[in-house]
């Protein structure tokens, strides 16, 4: 009996020497795997960066390593001028890693920012949705096959809404490199000026579908408070509409498509849930032609747009 104990107690002994060593070892790769898999992972980002154009925009404190699912983030990173951007985010994660250029899939969490850390642009936005700090997150996901780009983007903003798009577009001209075309798309939003985008991509880019959704959850309950619309009659309201639809090259304003969108947009705004828009064109439409369907007033039609509040 004590040469069976004293074997059990070797044996153990032994075990938990080895579970140690392989602690120690699995720390070690941890901390190796962070180290210079970090390093790598930062030169490989600042270079997309630099190529993309987006490098004097995008200012970061550090990179971090996930060692289990070596995935790459950017963390507490601020977007435009580094001591008054855009916006903030507490972490910026690349999910496919090693990067697979051109295709992304990245999720981001915006960090909470009080109005007065942000630049003046991002402040006017903010006081016209009525809020003084600024906390969300998001995703973003782009697959490249030939000719061919497929994304979705989604946007969660606390006591704004949700905002989510997918689209299909055919890149037509091959010298146009996709680190251009999503920073010259990043860069011509947050300037105000997506009118840019045809004048630059007019013939080079065609679209096959387009869907965006809008979930209300505070924006238009403050931009259009149920007082304000329930001081003017239905109409009214409906003809302005009407002549909105007009205004933005939708439909003109007698035709029976305004009237389908004045309805959905008044039916929205008294009850705001959910908005839907989607553009299905019956063969893809370049951008060049969308903007000039704009200009004759019948890109709704022209185009197979819906809008629905389903």
């Amino acid at each position: 009996m004590n040469n069976i104990g004293s074997k059990l107690k070797n044996g153990l002994g032994k075990a938990v020497t080895y579970f140690i060593l392989l602690s120690c070892f699995a720390v070690l790769l941890i901390y190796l795997v962070q180290r210079f898999g970090g390093d790598y992972a930062e030169q490989k980002i600042q270079e997309q960066l630099e190529l993309s154009g987006l490098a004097p925009f995008v200012h970061y404190e550090s990179v971090h390593l996930d060692p289990f699912t070596l995935t790459p983030s950017l963390e507490n990173v601020s977007f435009g001028n580094e001591y008054s951007p855009w916006l903030r985010f507490a972490r910026i994660s690349l999910n496919s890693y090693p990067i697979k250029y051109p295709d992304l899939d990245v999720d981001f969490w915006i960090q909470e920012s009080p109005i007065d850390s942000l630049s003046r642009d991002t402040r006017n936005l903010m006081r016209a949705a009525g809020i003084e700090t600024l906390l969300g997150k998001g995703s973003f996901t782009s697959k490249v096959e030939g000719n061919k780009v497929s994304s979705s983007f989604a946007l969660d903003i606390k006591d704004i809404g949700k905002l989510a798009w997918a689209s299909d577009i055919s890149v037509l001209d091959k010298t146009i490199a996709m680190d251009n075309l999503r920073s010259d798309v990043i860069a011509s939003f947050a300037l105000g000026q997506p009118e840019a985008l045809p004048i630059i991509y007019g013939d080079a880019i065609e679209v096959h579908s387009l869907k965006v959704e809008y979930e209300e959850s505070g924006l238009i309950a403050h931009l259009v408070p149920k007082s304000a619309i329930s001081r003017d009659s239905n109409e009214n309201q409906l003809n302005g509409l009407k002549y909105m639809s007009q205004a933005l090259g939708l439909a003109p304003a007698n035709s029976k498509e305004a009237e389908q969108i004045a309805e959905t947009l008044l039916t929205f705004l008294k009850q705001p849930e959910k908005l839907n828009l989607t553009l299905s064109p019956s063969s893809a439409i370049s951008l060049k032609e969308l903007a000039l369907l704009a200009n004759e007033g019948t890109l709704y039609k022209d185009s197979k747009m819906e809008l629905s509040n389903k």
